[in-house]
């Protein structure tokens, strides 16, 4: 028998239909309307950078020019090694720093306890969660005076002390807030098998419930650093002399050194430094906590 090859079917070539100016103008509108948002916000960016490494005589030229020239480290040196009756910016760094990680230490270790007794046990209701967040509504302006009373009592006016104590308590709403839903939404049946195995309600927290938890504490460690490395009120009122926050110590710097915007430029530029780096070193935890977030 002999069999009858048959030829290949050929497909029609389908021609590229040309794109229309609508169906191009459809895709550029989203970045039209981000545009003007995007250059609003990096604007100031881009100028404190541009500020920072110019020459003290570049800054005032006319025109103006938005081109980087003439780039110079001076003004870096300057602010980190200080000059005349100017510190050096680092130890108002270090400063910061040190008030920031150890207040942010503080109000995880308190806060995730809340999230995780509330979450999980249900202590205190309907009650307790929002007799916390309540603390979160009061602006911290109003509670200006009977903390400083109470600081100038307890001698903990300008004292390392006395500001870790104040944004840790600051804090401790935002992180139970921020914990609580994760604590809800991780699963059960982890604690319920580590109980099984015979382990404490503390170790099934320490090495079940923690780990899972990992991407929602690293969440709530970058806001609530990034807002104690930022704040301004607190530092300035309750501190301010022997102790000196890097947010205090700027606004000092340009009464100081009057017109010299190169310097102020770039300790402002080293003062955002570390927050950024922070938020990247936690970038991985980050991404899956707003992913884990996400699915609740």
């Amino acid at each position: 028998m002999t069999g009858i090859l048959a030829a290949p079917a050929v497909r029609p070539v389908r021609r590229a239909r040309p794109t229309s100016l609508r169906h191009r103008m459809k895709g550029l509108w989203p970045w039209l309307i981000v545009a003007p948002f995007l250059l609003f916000s990096l604007f100031p960016i881009y100028w404190i950078v541009l500020t920072a490494f110019r020459a003290q005589d570049d800054i005032f030229q006319s025109p103006v020019s938005l081109l980087p020239s003439n780039l110079t480290l001076a003004n870096i040196r300057t602010v980190w090694f200080g000059t005349g009756p100017n510190e050096p910016v680092i130890y108002f760094l270090w400063t910061s720093l040190v008030i920031g990680a150890a207040a942010t230490l503080v109000g995880l270790v308190l806060g995730v306890a809340c999230a995780y007794a509330v979450g999980r046990f249900r202590i205190g209701g309907s009650f307790l969660p929002g007799f916390i967040l309540s603390f979160r509504y009061v602006p911290a302006i109003a509670l200006i005076v009977p903390f400083w009373m109470m600081f100038r009592a307890l001698g903990l006016l300008d004292t390392y002390t006395g500001l870790i104590l104040i944004y840790s308590l600051f804090s401790i709403p935002l992180i139970f807030w921020l914990l609580l839903g994760y604590v809800e939404a991780s699963p059960r049946e982890l604690d319920e098998a580590a109980y099984v195995d015979g382990a404490s309600h503390w170790r099934a927290m320490w090495h079940v419930s923690l780990p899972v938890l990992m991407p929602g504490i690293a969440i709530a460690a970058v806001f609530t650093f990034i807002g104690i490395w930022n704040e301004f009120l607190l530092a300035y009122q309750l501190a301010g002399n022997e102790v000196t926050t890097v947010t205090v110590y700027l606004p000092r710097l340009r009464t100081a050194i009057a017109e010299l915007y190169g310097e102020i430029a770039a300790a402002s530029l080293l003062a955002v430094l570390p927050g950024i780096a922070f938020a990247a070193v936690m970038q991985r935890y980050l991404v899956r906590g707003l992913a884990f977030g996400g699915l609740k």
